[in-house]
């Protein structure tokens, strides 16, 4: 079995962990407002504040949990998830399951890989 990349995290999916997750990348979106006018003399402003803020998270692992799976299936794909890094850091939020892909299995685990993406205000938490 090849080896994984990514970051160790402790990962909470409605209310229960799931063992064996790594964080492969976490993508911050903002789009911004743009509010140009005659005036501007052809250049483009935008407000300082974003219109909307996103989060995309990309997960792997290889586990034997069966829930983001049964999430995608049943159409029940939004759910209150959590990553808590080594460092204490801590994301939370509503998330979105917008893609889940067995990759292969090992023993009796499956090796995934999925991407959630934030619907609603993320909580961050930094660690030490």
């Amino acid at each position: 079995m090849a080896a994984f990349k990514g970051r160790s995290v402790s990962f909470v999916w409605d209310g229960a962990a799931v063992l064996g997750v790594r964080e492969k990348g976490v993508a911050l979106n903002g789009e911004p407002i743009d509010v140009t006018s005659d005036e501007d003399a052809g250049w483009r402003t935008l407000l300082t504040e974003s219109a909307q803020n996103e989060m995309n998270i990309s997960l792997s692992g290889v586990s034997k949990d069966r829930r983001l799976k049964d999430a995608w299936f049943s159409g029940n794909r939004t759910k209150t998830a959590s990553l808590t890094y080594p460092d204490g850091t801590i994301i939370s939020a509503s998330f979105y399951l917008a893609n889940y892909n067995e990759t292969g299995a090992y023993n009796d685990a499956v090796t995934f890989d999925c991407e959630l993406q934030s619907t609603g205000t993320v909580t961050y938490t930094p660690g030490s």
